[in-house]
């Protein structure tokens, strides 16, 4: 979240204008997750630490908590029999699941992906889509996913096409 610019910023009916780095870095972590391209893993933390991170950065729930609803993320993602494997250990597809895992860990109301299956096969590719079509659907959060895989494009709700810097709805 940028802090220069004009107008108002609500996340979730909360007005967020005017807040100080510290407590937009809060917010962002409460409110959004990521998913990006390459998927950031510390690749000498096992998996499920990998996951972790963003829900003990935020300090809501206790340890076993955390750990808890990590391992169902991982479960949900089909990557739970390499959560005590080291990241860094794992196969590019494996990896990115446990990053988009972690990237729900918070149960942001907007998950923001940039190509989120780039590194998929075409059955991950779908059990990533259905879990995200499950969000939306069940527990109403947002994904806003940029990607080149146009099957995945042709089955979201809305696409917002960019071509030669025109917008194309």
């Amino acid at each position: 979240m940028d802090t220069d610019y004009d107008g108002a910023l609500e996340i979730n009916g909360t007005a967020v204008t005017g807040y100080s780095l510290n407590e937009l870095a809060r917010i962002r972590n409460a409110s959004i997750g990521f998913v990006f391209q390459f998927h950031y893993l510390l690749p000498d933390f096992t998996c499920l630490k990998n996951v972790m991170i963003p829900a003990l950065k935020l300090g809501k729930l206790s340890y076993e908590e955390v750990e808890a609803k990590a391992m169902d993320r991982l479960k949900m993602l089909g990557v739970e029999e390499q959560a005590h494997k080291k990241a860094g250990k794992l196969s590019g597809g494996q990896q990115q699941r446990v990053a988009i895992a972690r990237a729900l860990i918070n149960e942001p109301s907007i998950i923001m992906c940039d190509e989120p299956t780039g590194n998929l096969d075409s059955k991950n590719t779908q059990n990533v889509f259905d879990i995200f079509r499950q969000l939306t659907q069940q527990q109403g959060q947002t994904i806003i996913a940029v990607t080149h895989d146009e099957d995945f494009a042709r089955k979201s709700d809305r696409i917002i096409e960019m071509a030669d810097g025109e917008i194309k709805k």
